[in-house]
């Protein structure tokens, strides 16, 4: 049985969202602040039990709150109604449990199954928050948010509302679980919490990883895992190092009692020889002294992790290591605890492990190892299936992960969807396969940017950022956030592919510019062949061709003319949130490429005239990257071409979903 879906309602920027799970690794990306890990912080809090905190609640919905409690005290709605509106926070797991028999055993999820249907083999339990005070009470702790006015009418205070509100919160509402019947909405039965608990054993492992084993034994990795070893109990320790543990309790326990006696009675020994005055005499009871030494507590307060080289007796303490090995041995030790836990369970279950940012101090071939392995690492140290949800921020970690497993965090104004990337290859088959190859062989920034540029080649990835800077020193950005301070990335698509990540980057909701070069072609002989602008019958450029399709309507046999191209106005330059540039003329002449309209607005830096001609301005080096790091080191003052201004500015005026 798995757990395939999540729906959390009202908590934090989680207002309404769905997260579909893989049936093995769930991967949650997205730039910050877009609800990552709000996911398991409620999933940690309902299956904890503990109680809503006004700080979770969404800002969204806190006004709703507010004027409904000011309708009932005004006694515009009655309790029912008031009850039946407010917004609760809520949480509901659907379970697939499809791929057992009807009589097969379904262990912890049996209490959950209410229908009497065989062909249903989806379990779906909620759990809420309800506003639990009576009538009477609600009246009893609002009643001073009443007033009068000057002219005797009743007043309600807003302001009072919510800082009772904050002040009692907690104590609102209850937490509530129940089941409901996939087939008949209305039928439900109460559940307890441990039931909840006994069906989705939850453990979570949080990106602030204690990383030093020197430290007290209660938060080290190493010392949690020692400890343990001296409680629990014979038939719950692992068998592979059983006979080990037993031993090691055996040492200790003896070595106790001989140390503890022979303490005793040196100790009673000192203390009746220091002792005068009198006392004591030989009537009453004697002095002594009994020690309460244990060597496990030294074991486990003591014990740290070291390095040695083989083939010696030397080693080096866990904190001559580096960071990024000691936080994959941390996660390791942390994931052993979690197969020790789930080992208890004894009815069958569903697991399910969080793992916060695994890529914190790990170098990115460190990252794609961890994220590669760790499936099969699960399967070896556990005894049942896994279900994993990872948050992640590392561009390394989404490019080792499958497609499919991606789930991309999306904020809009003060709600946040976690969206389904199987929907978008469902939505695009003709681009998809693509997008997901682009994005497996390159670093996929994009999940993590508020703003996308897809340019041509290693150019535009030289000089864009510099131009986007001389931009803002010119004036041309007007808003108060320029793109400078935006978290804007840079993906080098070439002229021929850029068209294909537009649908990726609408469903992502990623403003985003295409810098792409006019590329002119004619017609030689059965070729068509690069040329001159002014010699140019179409373009070769496929992104052009695709974007000019909505524009431009051709009979059979028809290619674009270089003239159609040029004279697309700006409106038509922009579809939904993303916006096409490529070369226009200036000074007289039209560049075919990049370094053809930076050699056209820099005439003087590259000994050309006002007479310049299209011939002059061509770009006949072999090396663009030479061309774009010469311009940067040697001509701080060089002119931008007005195509890229014209884009730039664009990009840097949208709104980004923040």
């Amino acid at each position: 049985m798995l757990l395939t879906e999540i729906k959390i309602k009202n908590y934090r920027l989680l207002v309404s969202s769905t997260l579909r799970l893989d049936k093995n690794t769930t991967l949650i990306v997205g730039r910050n602040n877009t609800a990552k890990t709000s996911c398991m912080s409620f999933l940690s809090m309902v299956l904890n039990g503990q109680k809503l905190k006004y700080d979770d609640y969404p800002l969204i919905q806190r006004q709703k709150l507010f004027k409904l409690i000011e309708c009932m005290l005004k006694k515009e709605i009655s309790y029912e109604d008031f009850l039946s509106k407010i917004p609760l926070a809520e949480i509901v797991f659907c379970v697939d449990y499809s791929i057992e028999g009807i009589e097969d055993n379904l262990g912890s999820l049996s209490p959950f199954i209410i229908d009497i249907d065989d062909q249903t083999t989806t379990a779906i339990i909620k759990v809420k928050y309800d506003f639990k005070i009576t009538e009477k009470d609600f009246f009893e702790l609002f009643s001073e948010c009443i007033s009068d006015d000057e002219a005797g009418n009743k007043v309600i205070q807003i302001g009072k509302i919510r800082d009772l509100l904050v002040a009692s919160f907690e104590n609102l509402f209850s937490l509530s679980i129940i089941a409901v019947n996939p087939t008949i909405e209305d039928d439900i039965q109460s559940k307890s919490l441990q039931e909840l608990k006994n069906l989705f054993p939850f453990f979570s492992i949080s990106a602030e990883r204690s990383l030093d084993e020197s430290v007290d034994y209660k938060t080290s990795s190493l010392k949690k895992v020692i400890s343990s070893y001296f409680s629990v109990e014979k038939e719950k320790i692992d068998e592979n190092i059983s006979d080990s543990v037993l031993k090691l309790r055996k040492i200790v326990e003896d070595a106790n009692k001989s140390i503890q006696n022979e303490s005793n009675k040196l100790l009673s020994d000192i203390i009746e020889k220091s002792i005068g005055f009198g006392y004591p005499n030989a009537d009453e009871l004697q002095l002594g002294v009994t020690t309460n030494l244990e060597i496990n507590n030294q074991i486990q307060g003591n014990s740290e992790l070291t390095y040695s080289k083989k083939g010696t007796d030397e080693f080096l303490p866990s904190n001559y290591n580096g960071l990024g090995y000691k936080n994959l041995i941390k996660i390791q030790f942390q994931l052993a605890q979690f197969s020790e836990m789930i080992k208890q369970c004894k009815l069958s279950s569903i697991p399910l492990l969080f793992i916060e940012e695994p890529e914190s101090h790990m170098h990115p071939q460190m990252q794609q190892t961890f994220i590669n392995f760790l499936e099969s690492f699960l399967e070896r140290i556990f005894n049942i299936h896994i279900q994993t949800i990872i948050t992640s921020h590392s561009s390394h970690i989404a490019n080792a992960m499958d497609f499919t497993k991606i789930r991309y965090a999306q904020k809009k104004g003060e709600k946040v969807t976690y969206k389904n990337l199987n929907r978008f290859v469902d939505a695009n088959p003709e681009n998809a396969d693509f997008v997901k190859k682009y994005l497996t062989l390159s670093k996929c920034d994009l999940f993590f940017a508020d703003k996308a540029i897809f340019i041509e080649g290693a150019s535009e990835r030289l000089l864009i950022p510099d131009m986007i800077k001389k931009c803002e020193q010119k004036g041309y950005f007007t808003t108060k956030h320029k793109l400078t301070a935006q978290y804007y990335t840079l993906i080098e698509v070439g002229g021929a592919y850029a068209y294909k990540f537009i649908p990726f980057a609408n469903f992502l909701g990623i403003p985003s510019l295409i810098i792409t070069d006019i590329d002119t072609v004619k017609k030689e002989n059965t070729k068509y062949k690069a040329c001159l602008v002014s010699e140019g019958e179409t373009t070769s450029n496929k992104t052009i061709k695709e974007w000019m399709k909505d524009y431009i309507t051709l009979g059979s046999g028809e290619k674009l003319s270089v003239k159609e191209i040029k004279e697309l106005n700006n409106e038509n330059k922009t579809k939904g949130i993303c916006h096409i540039e490529y070369q226009i003329e200036e000074n007289g002449l039209c560049g075919r490429s990049l370094e053809e309209a930076i050699r056209n607005v820099n005439r003087g830096i590259y000994g050309l005239n006002t007479s310049a001609s299209e011939e002059d301005i061509r770009f006949n080096d072999k090396c663009k990257t030479d061309f774009a790091l010469d311009l940067i080191l040697k001509y701080e003052d060089y002119d931008i071409p007005q195509y890229i201004i014209d884009g730039l500015v664009w990009l840097n005026n949208q709104t980004a979903n923040v």
